[in-house]
């Protein structure tokens, strides 16, 4: 413990004596890159503060100054090699068709112009691993996105090993590692968390003489997002925003380790400076995927606080909506934000009428996964007010959605979703008085959900099958049961309001 308070003072130290370096003349604070390469000058300043947009995932804008990179130094290979590396997003999605050939026109530009040391033609070899392995690109895109994963991570380990001065290397090497053990996720295979350990332990090795560096502190959290590990973030985390005041997701990040400690004050702060910041920044014209992201943070945490108004405020502004970024993160926000709002108030009528007919720059139906959501809200809330033909019909929409992704190869989301799925069909089980076999299929579905950790895009799942199943117990009288499904939950998503309230609803009938 004291060690990790003398961490948290020094991390203040350190930011108050270093923050002025942190600002690159007239740009916008993003913290400190020093990546030397053998370019002009004026590119070398834009390089670094790319590549720092880079490191923050902000991809959009660090693909716009790698642009200008190559505008100021055309014979510049790696500003191409930046390019590249915008172009593809591990911890996020399968690349896109548009991004794989944008990816690979700029490793292929970069490998034309030749890079003039080893070490910047280890970096380009080790971006060109991800476009051309698998060449072609799988039809199955999660599994083509986990083999390029691994191809990547193979050929950051490498120059990470040739250069371990390298604190960038290290940094792509670690988040390498982090991303293939994100394609992992299966509830055949019991999680250890040894890649995440691994790849934190290396990226705090560089901190002390790299203490403003900002791929360190977003790949610290990111390797520690988990209740097992979420402490061993947590001084990083208060320290990100230091570095960048104004970057959307620099704010955002840190309540991933804040959500995995149920500190919801902190997650609603956080995410209000995240929103306000996405919103001075949007993308090409349109309202950035970290508006809606933020929201939806906003949204869990206003709801476990009880903050009711608030969460009447994110909702309007989750509905006001008009153009957003098309990405998942998008669509999930949207549809996450507002069926957490309708469920975790027992707002079941309202919850059955849920519908996500905006922003009209999403398209639904290329976003299975966040569609689930809303039918898991309407047949929830319809089971809940007695419609049970509109709940079975519901459960059926997810069931089409779940085989859709199965037969994608998207498994981890078919999995999640397979989970909704049976939980709305336990509870039609019991409104029609089917209770043990209610219980049973409650159960199961609550054991595949816990069975794989939350998708970084979600703060957590929208309603835990775990409650629901905690939820019945308490309505069969079953306390101990109950008691200890609303513990395990709690073990999950720590200070979670409706397993609290379980568990006192367990003290009061006993």
């Amino acid at each position: 413990m004291m060690y990790r308070t003398l961490a948290i003072v020094a991390l203040a130290l350190v930011f108050s004596a270093h923050l002025a370096h942190a600002q690159h003349d007239d740009h916008e604070a993003v913290g400190e890159v020093q990546f030397e390469i053998t370019c002009s000058d004026e590119a070398q300043e834009r390089f670094n503060e790319a590549l720092s947009h880079l490191h923050h995932m902000m991809y959009s804008r660090a693909r716009s100054v790698f642009e200008q990179v190559i505008a100021l130094n055309p014979e510049c290979a790696m500003g191409h090699w930046g390019v590249a590396m915008t172009s593809f997003q591990p911890l996020w999605a399968p690349t896109s068709d548009d991004d794989l050939q944008r990816g690979k026109a700029s490793v292929d530009a970069a490998l034309r112009l030749g890079a003039d040391t080893e070490r910047e033609a280890m970096h380009i070899a080790a971006a060109a691993a991800f476009f051309t392995d698998p060449d072609p690109p799988a039809a199955d895109r999660p599994t083509d996105h986990q083999q390029r994963i691994d191809a990547w991570k193979k050929a950051q380990r490498e120059l990470h090993e040739a250069y371990p001065e390298d604190v960038d290397a290290a940094s792509f090497y670690a988040l390498a590692d982090i991303s293939y053990a994100m394609t992992q996720f299966s509830p055949d295979e019991e999680r250890d968390f040894t890649r995440e350990r691994r790849a934190g332990a290396l990226l705090e090795e560089y901190y002390e003489n790299h203490p403003e560096h900002p791929g360190l502190f977003h790949y610290l959290i990111h390797a520690y997002d988990s209740a097992e590990l979420a402490h061993l973030a947590e001084e990083y985390a208060r320290g990100y925003d230091q570095l960048a005041p104004d970057t959307p997701h620099a704010l955002h990040m840190p309540s991933h380790i804040f959500v995995r400690m149920g500190l919801w004050e902190e997650t609603a702060e956080w995410n209000e400076r995240s929103a306000e910041a996405a919103l001075e920044h949007p993308f090409n014209g349109l309202v950035s995927l970290h508006y809606p992201h933020a929201l939806d943070y906003m949204m869990y945490a206003y709801l476990q606080l009880g903050a009711y108004e608030k969460a009447d405020e994110t909702l309007d502004r989750i509905r006001t909506i008009e153009e957003t970024q098309p990405h998942f993160a998008s669509a999930y926000g949207v549809a996450a934000g507002q069926a957490r709002y309708f469920l975790e108030q027992d707002l079941w009528e309202e919850a059955a009428e849920l519908r996500t007919e905006y922003p009209a720059t999403i398209d639904w139906d290329g976003y299975e996964g966040a569609t689930a959501l809303v039918h898991y809200a309407r047949g929830l809330g319809a089971a809940r007010t007695g419609d049970l033909d509109q709940a079975a019909a519901e459960r059926d929409a997810i069931e089409e959605l779940v085989a859709s992704m199965r037969d994608a190869g998207d498994a981890y989301w078919a999995h999640m979703t397979e989970a909704l799925q049976k939980a709305v069909g336990a509870w039609i089980l019991y409104e029609e008085g089917s209770t043990e076999e209610a219980l049973a299929h409650m159960r199961d579905a609550a054991d595949l959900e816990d069975s794989m950790d939350k998708h970084p895009i979600t703060p957590g799942e929208v309603l835990p099958v775990r409650e629901l199943y905690g939820e019945l117990l308490l309505n069969e009288g079953r306390l101990a049961e109950a008691q200890e499904a609303f513990e395990k939950s709690l073990k999950r998503t720590p200070n979670r309001m409706n397993a609290l309230e379980g568990i006192e609803q367990v003290t009061a009938a006993r």
